[in-house]
């Protein structure tokens, strides 16, 4: 077919944006991919069939510009768009189909529609394992991102073998040096390590760490993120040493690499805090902690629950030295910044008031963590049912706070009786 000058104008208009993409100007993109689409579309209406399956291509690529901004209900309906277009032009069976079926199913988790998520994986897995040979490496692709979900949630057994077929077909398609490989092992030695089989997940470590530093140097970010999940396996095997010292070798490459305020680098400033942490080592856990929320309230701001979770680090911190004062006014920051963030009746609100619970409970000062801990009790319940197991745990709490104020009623009256 001849090519027209609709052709050229919507794809000229469509590399432009790539071009403002790549770049990061992400408005001048998203202007330029709906006028490309427009003049696809025009195109197509007047019998141009290249451009009517172009029309799918560019609400792809403006799916993934909403995507990497986190406009993930834009990025869905463009992705879905573009899915009924292919499945139109291409057949519901083909590969194309399954591209739009994995990037559904990626943007349906960001959302948190967990239950519709599982479907569009398990749908493009089909269509790719149909031809299994020619696409041995979006199978690969797709059992990971199923795998990945599975992982999310808990779902170690299922996940476990999605992964080593994953890595199994990277090493025949791809060998066994190839850089996809890398982290293809990291995601099986993290089903492992969550699940506690650290004996199996040490070695996909130390390969995937050798694999990515032989393929992108010593010193790259890749190499950092394998260093951070191997010191946190030390550090649940309590080899601290190894642990520590593999988190100063991660840090370093982000300090260096990505800057102090890189949220990379904050990641393993918070680790490296939370080893010194669990070994009672309180004087460098503090000022790591310390450092974490200047950096995390400068990104996020000062009523983030990125910003929540270090005040209750740092609150912790303070309360198992027995600084209680100094304490008190950071797990009350964090319960405001959690209770403005999710609403007055949300099981993470029950979460905070059980943390200030504790502490007034480690005072003695029981009439005010008995208000607390009915408080808390009563949002769980209501939230999530007698029968959660946060539930139970927060219950069994209370019963121990209940059992100490009447041991103490008992004592005082007993006081009165002599």
């Amino acid at each position: 077919m001849e090519k027209t000058a609709d052709m050229v104008d919507w794809r000229a208009y469509q590399e432009a944006a790539r071009k403002a993409h790549q770049l990061t100007r992400y408005s001048d993109a998203e202007k330029l991919y709906q006028k490309a689409l427009s003049e696809a579309e025009t195109a197509g209406k007047k019998g141009d069939k290249a451009a009517e399956c172009g029309c799918a291509d560019v609400l792809l690529n403006l799916g993934d510009l909403y995507s990497v901004q986190g406009w993930y209900a834009e990025a869905g309906q463009s992705f879905q768009k573009a899915l009924s277009l292919r499945e139109k032009n291409d057949g519901a069976e083909t590969t194309s189909v399954a591209e739009c079926l994995n990037k559904i199913g990626m943007i349906y988790r960001a959302q948190g529609r967990f239950s519709e998520v599982e479907p569009y994986f398990r749908r493009a897995l089909g269509i790719f394992e149909k031809d299994a040979e020619t696409n041995q490496l979006e199978i690969a692709a797709t059992l990971e991102n199923l795998g990945d979900f599975y992982r999310a949630h808990g779902k170690y057994a299922q996940a476990e073998p999605l992964f080593q077929k994953a890595v199994n077909l990277r090493q025949k398609f791809l060998g066994e040096k190839h850089p996809s490989l890398g982290p293809a092992l990291t995601n099986l030695a993290l089903v492992y390590h969550a699940s506690g089989k650290y004996e199996e997940a040490q070695p996909l470590y130390e390969r995937a760490l050798q694999i990515t530093e032989d393929n992108w140097g010593k010193d790259h970010p890749s190499v950092a993120t394998v260093l951070n999940y191997q010191a946190e396996l030390y550090r649940m095997r309590n080899k601290y040493e190894e642990a520590e010292k593999t988190h100063w070798r991660a840090l370093k490459i982000r300090q260096d690499v990505l800057g102090l305020d890189h949220p990379s680098t904050s990641q393993t400033l918070s680790n490296l805090a939370l080893l010194f942490h669990v070994q009672c080592k309180y004087h460098q856990a503090e000022p790591l902690y310390q450092t974490l929320l200047e950096l995390r309230t400068k990104d996020w701001g000062p009523k983030h629950m990125h910003v929540a979770e270090i005040l209750n680090n740092l609150a912790e911190v303070h309360a198992d030295q027995g600084k209680f004062a100094e304490a008190e006014p950071l797990y009350w920051r964090a319960f405001t910044i959690t209770q403005e963030t999710f609403g007055p009746d949300h099981p993470n609100v029950a979460k905070a008031l059980r943390n200030l619970a504790e502490l007034y409970e480690e005072q003695e000062n029981f009439s005010e963590a008995d208000r607390l801990y009915k408080w808390g009790l009563g949002l769980s319940e209501k939230a999530l049912g007698t029968e959660h197991p946060d539930v139970s745990a927060l219950m069994s709490r209370y019963a121990v706070l209940q059992q100490k104020m009447r041991d103490l009623g008992e004592e005082q009256d007993t006081s009165w009786s002599d």
